[in-house]
């Protein structure tokens, strides 16, 4: 019976969850004859990595996955990875493009398995830190209590949207989607990389954009109270220095300090009563010197008379000699009531082709007589087609035979 690592491995970090828990939160651990045992088996499983002389500290990865299970408030590293995961997954699409095409069935089923992975962990690492970025958002850094801390969070939080915002653009950009949905190396991965990448990604992009926008109002509202916050502690401060202080009546001060007059004023709107009869010549003599308004009549335009054309020349155009040797080759078909090789075509008539290549000229036979053609000649088309031997899906046309329907 083989031994299961992963029980083996979730064994060892239960037995030892206090070194694991003091070096998470702690940041590292000190060698002592208690944690020696400990701190050297878990070196082992890579959980922790050596930080300098008897010091450890957790494994990158680990301390990843308890951020997130956890839901610390970490840096937002999704910004900073993202470009990297980008161009790993480029990079294993390029090897998986070049074991299929040389026939490495066991690497290509191997890379294949790690595109898989990248797509998922990309997406999902975009989802869920999208997700708790909104939250933060919405609840307006609600886990911290000072505007320092507010201001500090939310500007880093800028920066690192305005990165993952630009390593998606960049990655739209590029030609990796339209390889994968075309190219038949990479026609088991398609679908997934369809559903979970390219049809999500304009919707994360959005969706930063628009928290973007917020975080940018919020630095701004942030500058706003820091402002209003300068003057009450201001205030406060006197206060605090002349606990005796007490407002004046500034009403009766027959020279008040200039910081009064700058309040702003009331807004006063008057207009004349109208019909008061004591304004009724005051009134008349105003409006004897409005000017009259300007009457515009409106302009009849003549009526048009129609003038006749010149009719454009007709020009004749002339038939090329593949179209005139396919007009031949029909009759001859039709007339012989026999099945004819456009191949055999080719190379009895080769002078009446000025020169064209044979798979021009099958390319040609094909493309003029397509299915409307070929139901007003009464006639049936067959392509002799053999399988390519290095591009998958593709095949090469040897012959095209026509027949009488």
């Amino acid at each position: 019976m083989s031994r299961d690592g992963v029980k083996h491995l979730i064994g060892r970090l239960a037995s030892h969850q206090d070194l694991v828990s003091q070096a998470y939160y702690k940041g590292e651990l000190i060698k002592d004859e208690d944690s020696a045992r400990g701190i050297e088996l878990l070196q082992q499983h890579k959980v922790l990595i050596p930080r300098g002389e008897d010091a450890y500290t957790l494994h990158t990865t680990l301390r990843r996955f308890l951020d997130a299970a956890l839901n610390i408030e970490r840096l937002y590293g999704i910004g900073s990875d993202l470009g990297v995961a980008f161009e790993r997954l480029e990079q294993l699409t390029n090897a998986l493009f070049d074991v299929a095409h040389e026939g490495q069935i066991e690497d290509r089923e191997r890379i294949e398995d790690e595109i898989r992975q990248s797509i998922y962990e990309i997406s999902d690492n975009l989802a869920a830190d999208l997700a708790h970025l909104r939250t933060l958002v919405e609840n307006r850094f609600g886990n911290v209590s000072t505007l320092a801390e507010k201001k500090r969070q939310n500007a880093y939080y800028i920066g690192r949207t305005e990165k993952v915002v630009r390593a998606i653009e960049l990655f739209t950009l590029s030609d990796l989607g339209e390889r994968i949905q075309t190219q038949g190396a990479f026609a088991n991965i398609a679908a997934m990389f369809r559903a979970q990448l390219q049809e999500r990604l304009p919707s994360f992009r959005q969706n930063l954009s628009d928290i973007l926008e917020i975080l940018k109002q919020y630095l701004f509202e942030y500058r706003e109270i820091e402002e209003r916050t300068r003057r009450v502690r201001s205030l406060w401060l006197y206060l605090e220095r002349h606990p005796v202080y007490e407002l004046q009546e500034w009403d009766e001060t027959a020279h008040p300090q200039p910081w009064l007059l700058k309040a702003d004023g009331i807004s006063i709107c008057s207009h004349p009563w109208v019909r008061d009869p004591e304004y009724t010549d005051l009134l008349a003599d105003l409006a004897g010197d409005i000017a009259p308004p300007v009457l515009r009549l409106p302009v009849e335009r003549p009526r048009g008379s129609l003038l006749e054309e010149d009719s454009a020349p007709s020009i004749l155009l002339e038939r090329r000699p593949y179209q005139q040797a396919i007009e031949r080759l029909i009759a001859t078909c039709k007339t012989e009531n026999l099945r004819t090789s456009a191949l055999e075509w080719y190379l009895e008539h080769p002078a009446e082709l000025g020169g064209m290549s044979v798979s021009v000229w099958l390319r040609c036979v094909l493309e003029d007589l397509g299915p409307r053609k070929k139901r007003e000649l009464g006639i049936v088309v067959v392509a002799e087609e053999t399988a390519d031997p290095i591009f998958d899906g593709n095949v090469m046309v040897c012959d095209v035979l026509v027949e009488p329907a």
